[in-house]
C-alpha cells in the first residue's frame, strides 16, 4: 500500500503529464467557441488580398499582446506561424496547430537562428503566408524586433500589418505585452494595413528602414483598432 507521500507523488505525476494537453484542449474549444458565438468583422481585407494576388504570400505582423485574436480570426486558413520553446509559447503553438496553423519553431530568445532559417526557406520558396509577432516573446512593448524586417527583406515578400480588438475582453497577464483574451459574445474587428514593400527599401540600411516602417504602421493600425469600439 502506498504512503500518503507516495500518493502525493503518483497524484503530482499524473497531473504534470495530462496539464499541459487539457490546457491545448481547453484552449482549442474556447476560441472555437468565442469566434463562432461572435461577432466578427474584417477591414480592408483587400489590403492582404492584394497582396497575395501579386506576390502569392505575404508577411501578417501583429503585437504579441493580441496574439489570441489572431489565432482565433484567423484560424483555418494554413497560415504559417513562429513559435518559441518556452511553456506558454509551446501551449499557443499547440492550440494555434489544432486551428490550422503550421509551427515554424524558435524565437529571438531561444534557437533564433533556427526560426529565421525556418521562415526564410518557407517564404523563399513557396506561395505561403507567414504570421509573426513582431515584439514577442519577451518585448518592449510594441517595438517591433529586426526578424520580421530580415525575413521580408531577404525573402522580397510584403509585411501586412493587422490591428484586433475585441469589444468584450480580458486581460489575463499583468506582464509587458498587456495580453488579452477575447470573452463569448464579443464584437471583434480586424484591421488590415496597407502592405509596407521590400522593394521600396534600397538605401544603405534597408532593413533598418524597413523596420521603421513596418513599427509605424502597425501602432497605426493598431491604433484603429484600440479606438474601434470607442467610437460613437
Amino acid at each position: 500500500m502506498n504512503s500518503p507521500r507516495q500518493l502525493r507523488k503518483s497524484i503530482k505525476a499524473r497531473w504534470k503529464r495530462i496539464r499541459l494537453p487539457l490546457e491545448v484542449w481547453l484552449g482549442e474549444k474556447y476560441l472555437r467557441a468565442t469566434f463562432r458565438c461572435g461577432v466578427n468583422r474584417y477591414i480592408d481585407t483587400e489590403n492582404l488580398d492584394r497582396t497575395v494576388s501579386r506576390y502569392g504570400s505575404a508577411i501578417l505582423s501583429i503585437w504579441h499582446g493580441q496574439l489570441m485574436g489572431g489565432i482565433g480570426m484567423m484560424r483555418d486558413r494554413g497560415i504559417h506561424t513562429i513559435v518559441g520553446y518556452h511553456r506558454d509559447a509551446e501551449i499557443a503553438g499547440r492550440i494555434a496547430r489544432r486551428l490550422g496553423f503550421h509551427l515554424i519553431r524558435g524565437s529571438s530568445r531561444d534557437r533564433g537562428g533556427e526560426a529565421l532559417s525556418g521562415a526564410l526557406d518557407l517564404m523563399e520558396n513557396s506561395d505561403a503566408q507567414l504570421a509573426i509577432t513582431c515584439d514577442g516573446p519577451i518585448g518592449p512593448y510594441r517595438k517591433a524586433k529586426p526578424g520580421v524586417a530580415i525575413i521580408a527583406h531577404r525573402a522580397q515578400v510584403p509585411v501586412v500589418p493587422i490591428g484586433i480588438n475585441g469589444s468584450r475582453k480580458k486581460i489575463i497577464t499583468t506582464s509587458w505585452d498587456n495580453f488579452y483574451l477575447h470573452l463569448p459574445f464579443s464584437k471583434n474587428v480586424i484591421l488590415f494595413d496597407e502592405p509596407v514593400y521590400p522593394e521600396d527599401y534600397n538605401g544603405s540600411e534597408p532593413v533598418n528602414a524597413m523596420l521603421r516602417e513596418i513599427e509605424n504602421r502597425m501602432n497605426r493600425i493598431q491604433g484603429r483598432a484600440d479606438y474601434y469600439f470607442k467610437q460613437s
